[in-house]
């Protein structure tokens, strides 16, 4: 959605309709980043909070029912925050010809003495701004800048307020208008002066009819005149600009997100793969070794047979072949004579023999490491930004990276793992995030509930329940299965083998990713990731 310095004008209009005379009671930054300022005392239902987006694209100004998060504030939110609460907004107006919206906020004591101070948000795309002024001078601002970093303007706190340069003249038409008018065919002088006087009209009058502009549901424009070159569009008319700037925000944040997202799924797919690789690189050298030392029976077996025929082997001999029917061919140290070189054979015999036991325990972390790094794989493929953020976590440990501070903010709340009631009174769990996998087997299973995993592959953690008193029956464990099966790698194949067992048979795996488990006394059961109701599926 494209605004213009109408739409703020109409934006002012609303939000001085809905707001004069409201006391601030707090201010801070939202969770996503926005300046909030909750207002109360209104006439008119509960408490609000203008949420101020100058960062966004573009920059807007919304009325919402949020919490407001001011642990971990930047400087200039706090002081912006200090300096409103208590006081209460009285006019609200824009800037003619440019998008930027002044609040009054003041107080009068009981004296009669009377203390306000103006906010400024400059709604201008790429350039926003919020600055916070007493008697004409910046007192706060979110950013600052000095006229070797801007030619045209200077921002400091302790310095005077000069708002953004306009063009000479007045006011133009905005584009969307200028637009329209094109798509009419009529682009003359009289024509633009005339719709330009309609729209300042519309945008000063709080409830005149705003034109909105969709496709397949999705909001493209809106204005406080029609425009023509949307005319193919679903048109429809509200009262209030204020939801539509709430809607469009909320929009392109999400779009942003889901973008983020992919950006970091993407991230964390290729640094598992390369993790991958590396230890699957390994895993083929420390098999050699295994190998070598494995035949360490002929190394013992070479010294033996040196000191067996050392008085038949020559001087400065390269090779000796021990007669008989099974004779071996051993080389020599040309350096050493018989004596010398079975030693150096028992010597590496004891090596070999030495290495053995590291060498598989080697292989046995490397493999537990294989099948972390393809459990966080799993993970990342289905996994929300909650679980991204847990596979980076994990990631960063086996990596031997120094773990990300969290972000400031408030915490979202935890998603609960999947929860289905069976007819029977018996009830699933299915953990559908690493963090998720560790709640339904080590915390909410009991010892004797049953657990499901997909066998060999990485998959969810299932939990049947039985009612109270009473054994899970056929219909139940199938579903239990069926629901491992389509939480699962293999969640497109038509069957999927599962193992169960009792929940006290299953232990952590130490080091491993979160979820990693080791499980004994297992029985099998097919597990059909189609027979899940679709709606049942997430």
């Amino acid at each position: 959605m494209v605004t213009d310095w109408i739409l703020i004008r109409r934006a002012a209009a609303e939000l001085e309709h809905e707001l004069r005379g409201a006391r601030v009671t707090d201010a801070g930054l939202l969770d996503d980043g926005r300046f909030g300022i909750r207002l109360g005392g209104r006439r008119k239902g509960n408490d609000l909070v203008l949420a101020i987006d100058i960062f966004g694209s573009p920059p807007l100004i919304s009325l919402e029912a949020l919490e407001l998060s001011i642990a971990g504030d930047p400087g200039w939110s706090r002081s912006i925050a200090t300096a409103l609460r208590g006081l209460r907004l009285g006019e609200v107006r824009s800037r003619p010809g440019d998008r930027v919206l002044v609040l009054d906020f003041g107080t009068t004591s009981r004296f009669g003495v009377t203390t306000g101070v103006k906010l400024v948000a400059e709604l201008v795309p790429r350039f926003g701004n919020l600055l916070l002024l007493r008697d004409g001078s910046v007192i706060a601002a979110a950013k600052q800048f000095s006229p070797a970093e801007n030619e045209a303007r200077s921002v400091g706190v302790g310095g005077p307020y000069r708002p953004p340069p306009l063009p000479e003249g007045p006011p133009r038409l905005p584009k969307l208008l200028a637009e329209s008018l094109a798509a009419e065919g009529d682009t003359g002088p009289q024509r633009s002066e005339a719709l330009l006087a309609a729209a300042i009209a519309a945008a000063a009058e709080s409830g005149a009819p705003v034109y909105v502009y969709r496709d397949a549901g999705k909001l493209v424009a809106a204005h406080v005149v029609p425009l023509a070159q949307f005319a193919a569009l679903e048109r429809s008319t509200v009262a209030e600009l204020l939801p539509l700037f709430a809607e469009s925000r909320a929009t392109s944040a999400g779009r942003r997100a889901s973008d983020a997202g992919e950006r970091r799924r993407t991230a964390l797919r290729n640094r598992i793969e390369k993790r991958l690789r590396d230890t699957a690189g390994e895993v083929a050298q420390v098999t050699a070794r295994r190998e070598d030392a494995a035949g360490r029976e002929a190394l013992r077996a070479a010294g033996d047979a040196l000191h067996t025929y050392g008085h038949e082997i020559p001087a400065n001999a390269t090779h000796f072949r021990t007669p008989g029917e099974a004779p071996l061919d051993i080389v020599l140290d040309p350096e050493l004579d018989a004596k010398g070189n079975a030693a150096s054979y028992f010597a590496r015999y004891r090596k070999a023999a030495d290495a053995l036991p590291h060498l598989e325990r080697r292989l046995a972390a490397l493999e537990a490491k294989r099948a972390s790094l393809e459990d966080l794989a799993f993970e990342t493929e289905r996994g929300d930004a909650t679980t991204l953020a847990e596979v980076g976590a994990e990631l960063d440990r086996i990596e031997g990276r120094k773990a990300a501070q969290p972000a400031s903010g408030g915490k979202r709340a935890a998603r609960a793992p999947l929860r289905v009631e069976r007819p029977s009174g018996a009830r699933i769990f299915v953990g559908r995030s690493p963090r998720e996998n560790l709640e339904v087997t080590f915390r909410i299973a009991r010892p004797d509930d049953l657990w499901f995993h997909a066998r060999g592959i990485p998959g969810s953690h299932v939990v049947l329940q039985p009612p109270p008193g009473a054994e899970p029956d056929a219909g139940d464990l199938d579903c239990a299965a069926d629901y491992a099966a389509l939480h699962s790698r293999a969640r497109n194949a038509p069957r999927v083998e599962i193992d169960f067992t009792e929940r006290k048979y299953v232990r952590k795996q130490r080091d491993a990713a979160p979820g990693m488990v080791w499980y004994t006394n297992a029985r099998s059961r097919v597990g059909r990731p189609g027979a899940v109701p679709a709606t049942d599926g997430d």
